[in-house]
């Protein structure tokens, strides 16, 4: 192997003396400065075209950023609108819904109507017999029907609160009326002149709220026992509170002497 090495060695450093030794001719040199010089305007041409191109770039960035911006921009007045339809379509919907409301009350409104104008009518046609006799009077009011019954066609006496059998006839037979318009609410409402109830000798009751009281609970047992839904009847007393003539005279105190059936259809 050692004297492979040395065969080997001469050989290999004479080609390496040789070439050290090779000087180049001017045309080679001028072949050489020809491809440097094209070099360098290449590079030049290279440099040129980077600076174009990172104007470019900055163009191309700075477009970039007012088109973000722009598109930023836009997605928040597209927000805005989209929050806005929605506030809209809650105003609407809130809207919609009041006038459904507003309709449904007036429709509730006309239905009352119609029901107080055709119970008015019944009421009227029914108690015509005694409307005519004086022994019933009906008043309409606004929302309501008022079947007014005077202390004589029901009670014996002005101090009195048990009715006579003509008077219990006569609150049977507007207890069917009663039954056939069934009505919403029935409010039972007794009252008298300003005659102090205790003034009477025979007076079992010590205030005219007692004996207003109990005029119009006789008056409701009796439609009560007619078949008068209860849950829809309330008594209530007024006493001489609420006078309809005047007590000065005997004829004005007994027509505050009454019982009222207010009826809301």
């Amino acid at each position: 192997m050692k004297t492979y090495c040395l065969r080997i060695l001469p050989v290999l450093f004479i080609p390496l003396v040789f070439g050290c030794a090779h000087k180049y001719s001017e045309a080679e040199y001028l072949a050489v400065a020809d491809q440097l010089n094209a070099c360098s305007q290449e590079l030049k041409m290279v440099r040129e075209d980077n600076i174009q191109l990172s104007d470019k770039l900055s163009r191309v960035q700075e477009e970039l950023d007012k088109t973000n911006a722009s598109l930023t921009s836009s997605l928040a007045e597209k927000q805005d609108l989209l929050d806005r339809n929605i506030l809209c379509l809650e105003e609407k919907k809130a809207l919609m819904k009041q006038i459904s409301q507003s309709n449904t009350a007036l429709q509730e409104k006309k239905e009352a109507q119609w029901r107080m104008s055709k119970g008015y009518e019944y009421i009227v046609s029914f108690m015509e017999a005694e409307r005519v006799k004086d022994q019933v009077y009906i008043i309409r009011t606004s929302d309501r029907i008022k079947v007014v019954l005077p202390q004589r066609t029901l009670f014996p006496t002005p101090a009195s609160a048990w009715l006579t059998p003509r008077g219990s006839q006569l609150v049977k037979k507007v207890a069917t009326g009663l039954k056939q318009l069934n009505p919403v609410a029935i409010e039972i409402a007794g009252h008298t002149d300003n005659t102090p109830a205790a003034s009477s000798a025979n007076s079992a009751y010590p205030t005219n709220w007692h004996l207003a009281q109990a005029r119009a609970i006789s008056v409701l047992l009796v439609l009560g026992e007619s078949g008068v839904a209860k849950d829809k009847m309330s008594a209530v007393s007024f006493g001489d509170t609420r006078p309809i003539a005047d007590n000065a005279s005997e004829e004005g105190r007994a027509m505050n002497r009454r019982v009222e059936i207010v009826i809301t259809p």
